[in-house]
């Protein structure tokens, strides 16, 4: 399933220069998935509730075009299981339909005491 995400690039996210800083994409990708699972009806804090916790294992940005203070920007985000306990999930960064950047994003479903947990059932189709 894609899940669309509007947001506006805030001051407080931008370098002196004026342009998104590159650490704002990762705090957007995060966003970006509490969101997707909140389309889902499933949320991060009653996974956690539940015993499972995503810790993010592997983060990769591709940026290509600059954003920049006060544009608005939108959050294209898909998942995929990468087996029983890891989950990918892609989002674009868009302006209109402009890609600004994209990312990947793989989180690992672990219990409590850091050992692997399968994901919930039907969270998402797998992968292929």
């Amino acid at each position: 399933m894609e899940h669309r995400h509007p947001i506006r690039v805030r001051y407080a996210e931008s370098d002196q220069m004026g342009y998104a800083h590159h650490s704002a994409y990762v705090v957007w990708c995060e966003e970006a998935r509490i969101e997707w699972l909140r389309a889902q009806d499933r949320s991060y804090r009653a996974l956690e509730e539940q015993g499972v916790l995503m810790p993010v294992v592997e983060l990769n940005v591709r940026y290509r075009r600059p954003s920049r203070f006060d544009d608005q920007l939108e959050l294209v985000t898909t998942a995929e299981a990468l087996g029983p306990s890891r989950l990918r999930f892609t989002t674009r960064v868009c302006c209109g339909a402009e890609l600004r950047a994209e990312a990947q994003v793989t989180v690992a479903a672990v219990d409590r005491a850091g050992r692997p947990a399968r994901l919930p059932a039907g969270l998402v189709p797998p992968a292929g």
